[in-house]
């Protein structure tokens, strides 16, 4: 990869994003609705609270801090404890800005109690943080295949027209730029694990596995990308799984350094319920799971992926591209795309409650980047093609910004309600 496209990322994507957060959250106040810290991002976020100011210690929390938060979290008074039913990924990368914000807390006016606005200033920038660096290193990935302008654009286009960009810079509190990161991260290490296997880069990958399994459990499946990673025969499928067990010892060395990234979860869940493995999301489960909700997940106006994202239908025919190049590891990004859509599909709230399209698969665009890129490839080499994808992938923009600065983070309207959805449009 050439300087420049670090220095594109440092010098244009970085302070750009900066400036879009800033402008979208000036006129944002603590303890509101559109407050970064609030709802389900409350619930990721409590984690810092309790392990650098109070402790999982109910009674020492500001009064009623919980429902001034959006009721992501919950005072226990009877056993003074925390409780939140999500996991710590998201909290550990939030961690570095978070301790910045606290150290800056009362130099500059503001209440040092993990909740006043100076905190929120942490979450925009470190969301701001990991969407940059996660573009950067499937950038960086991209260059190994296709051109240095394929490798940089594909990623910038994935951001404009799809909901990336409102879970980056509009609600960085939530789980799923921190997956993305790390998906983008797990991604980039791939080609080094595979040709050159050490204890650096396997205790760097699983780390980054282990970490994403802490930020929504269902992240495990891109553990299985390295096996198909391309991947063009069976002849090589096979050699690739002989790696593996190749360098089982160094593996498990990593295996057992990344783990102590959970230690944190497990104490916390052992605090709190008595064992260091649990099940917090309660009576929530895959309700769906014998007739899984496939159309609705893709196009229902209710948070529907295609209706909200439809610049992931020229991903799919970009898997199409790569299937016809003998690409095996197409037929996994297809494959696992077609198993998240069920999985989704299958849990109790399927449009996953107030949201910007289908918020689940955020993290996996990291993936879907990837055929985007072969079809971006493919409209350079042909004209009639070019001037086809082209104005469409502009559309898509267009689509994604019209929503995206009127949006009010929940869509009103029923699973098939086109009327209310295209109100969305300004």
């Amino acid at each position: 990869m050439t300087l420049l496209k670090p220095k594109l990322f440092l010098f244009f994507i970085l302070p750009l994003s900066i400036f879009l957060s800033l402008n979208k959250h000036s006129k944002d106040k603590a303890h509101s609705y559109h407050d970064v810290i609030w709802g389900d991002a409350a619930g990721y976020y409590v984690y810092q609270p309790i392990w650098f100011i109070y402790g999982n210690n109910a009674n020492v929390f500001p009064d009623s801090i919980d429902i001034k938060s959006g009721y992501g979290f919950h005072l226990n008074f009877e056993n003074n404890k925390i409780q939140t039913k999500y996991p710590s990924g998201a909290a550990l990368l939030q961690t570095p800005f978070f301790l910045i914000c606290h150290a800056l807390a009362k130099p500059l006016g503001f209440k040092a109690d993990g909740f006043s606005r100076i905190y929120s200033f942490g979450l925009y920038f470190s969301g701001i943080f990991y969407c940059s660096l996660g573009l950067f290193l499937l950038s960086s990935f991209l260059a190994q295949r296709f051109s240095p302008f394929i490798s940089f654009i594909a990623p910038l286009l994935f951001l404009a027209a799809s909901n990336l960009y409102y879970y980056s810079i509009d609600v960085p509190g939530m789980s799923h730029v921190y997956s993305f990161f790390l998906f983008s991260l797990i991604i980039y290490l791939t080609p080094f694990i595979i040709s050159k296997p050490n204890l650096k880069h396997f205790s760097l990958f699983v780390a980054c596995l282990v970490l994403a399994v802490l930020t929504r459990p269902t992240n495990i499946l891109i553990g299985l990308f390295p096996l198909f990673y391309n991947i063009n025969s069976k002849i090589e499928f096979y050699s690739r799984i002989k790696l593996f067990f190749n360098n089982k010892l160094i593996i498990s060395i990593a295996s057992i350094i990344a783990l102590l990234l959970a230690i944190p979860q497990f104490l916390y869940w052992y605090g709190n319920t008595g064992s260091i493995i649990t099940y917090s999301y309660g009576s929530e489960g895959f309700d769906f799971w014998k007739n899984p909700k496939i159309l609705e997940v893709w196009f229902s106006t209710n948070n529907g992926l295609f209706t909200y994202t439809p610049l992931l239908i020229l991903s799919l025919f970009g898997i199409a591209i790569m299937i016809k190049n003998i690409k095996i590891e197409a037929y996994f990004i297809g494959l696992l795309f077609l198993l998240i859509s069920y999985i989704f599909a299958s849990w109790w709230n399927w449009w996953f409650g107030c949201s910007f399209g289908g918020r689940s698969f955020v993290e996996y665009y990291a993936l879907l980047i990837i055929p985007f890129a072969y079809l971006l490839e493919f409209a350079f080499k042909h004209k009639l093609y070019r001037w086809l994808i082209l104005p469409l992938i502009a559309c898509c923009i267009y689509l994604n910004m019209s929503i995206e600065y009127y949006y009010d983070g929940c869509f009103y309207g029923g699973t098939w309600d086109f009327a209310a959805f295209l109100k969305l449009f300004h």
